[in-house]
């Protein structure tokens, strides 16, 4: 068995003959994994980990997150309150649970609105004329020349004041500013799919351009799309945050980056669970993005499975 076919099997284990139940093959296909690429294991863990808070957000929540109590005001960490509470008594653990939506939300919508107009227009780009061409050139040089977070706090003032949905506005900007890259590095792997013989061969025998791209190019750019969607998701995460930061993000809303700035910016030299909590959440978020993302790059990029 070749290098090649080993790191492909040992993630989708593709073995031709194995009578072992199910669960057996695939708890021995993460084991596999977990011993050969133990960061992307890790990142793996943490990304699974936060996935299933912001799902069972409601359930895991110990103490509604938008319930306010004078009264245990800058409470410490305790069994009742496990990271204290904020400066209207607001339980922290709570708001960082809750807060893993509207992050994760942000971050994995952003994500799938650049990934699919981004694919459709880099794909349309490789296969249509001059003109198009000379269309997209100019279009994706003045998308990427474009301020990120001058647009968001445009998009989030224009949302706040035609009261539209703030978190719908951050996705559509964020997406509208990301696609341009994406449009650029998907087109660059169309093109070199389609200089392949299966390709030219397909359309040598009367393939047009659509069922080319649908049926030979898509399957074949696909895992760049997995991996540069699995990496890009942490950058859309942190401009989230960075936005509530500055005081433009969600109102109302459990956000981690505004619990990081607005809320703990006041207080955290005497109540310092109020920073690290969210802090600390960001970047194990973040970290475990991108330790997934470089595993599933190593497993998926043809250019270099079987390196490592």
């Amino acid at each position: 068995m070749s290098q090649e076919e080993s790191t492909t099997e040992e993630f989708f284990d593709l073995a031709p003959e194995d009578n072992r139940p199910w669960v057996v093959q695939k708890a021995t296909s993460i084991g596999r994994f977990a011993v050969r690429r133990p960061l992307g294991f890790f990142g793996g863990v943490i990304v699974l980990f936060f996935l299933i808070i912001a799902v069972f957000a409601p359930w895991l929540a110990p103490i509604d997150p938008y319930k306010q109590s004078l009264a245990v005001r800058f409470a410490e960490p305790s069994t009742t309150h496990w990271v204290g509470t904020d400066y209207v008594g607001r339980d922290i653990a709570s708001r960082l649970i809750y807060g893993a939506r509207l992050s994760l939300f942000v971050g994995m919508g952003t994500v799938i609105l650049s990934g699919i107009f981004g694919t459709i227009l880099g794909v349309m780009w490789a296969y249509l004329g001059k003109t198009f061409d000379a269309f997209m050139s100019m279009m994706v040089t003045a998308g990427l020349a474009l301020p990120d977070l001058v647009l968001l706090i445009i998009a989030a003032q224009i949302a706040r004041q035609a009261e539209v949905s703030e978190i719908f506005s951050i996705v559509v900007t964020l997406s509208f500013t990301r696609m341009w890259g994406v449009t650029r590095i998907y087109r660059s792997a169309a093109l070199e799919v389609r200089s392949r013989p299966f390709v030219e061969a397909a359309e040598s025998y009367g393939a047009g351009a659509v069922r080319a791209m649908g049926k030979h190019v898509l399957p074949n750019v696909l895992p760049l799309i997995i991996v540069s969607s699995t990496l890009a998701l942490p950058n859309a995460i942190l401009a989230e945050a960075g936005l509530s930061f500055l005081g433009f993000g969600p109102a109302g809303e459990p956000s981690w980056g505004q619990m990081f700035a607005g809320e703990a910016r006041e207080y955290f030299r005497r109540q310092v669970w109020m920073l690290w909590a969210p802090g600390l959440t960001i970047g194990l978020t973040v970290m475990g993005f991108n330790f997934w993302g470089d595993a599933m790059r190593d497993l998926l990029d043809p250019r270099l499975r079987g390196t490592t």
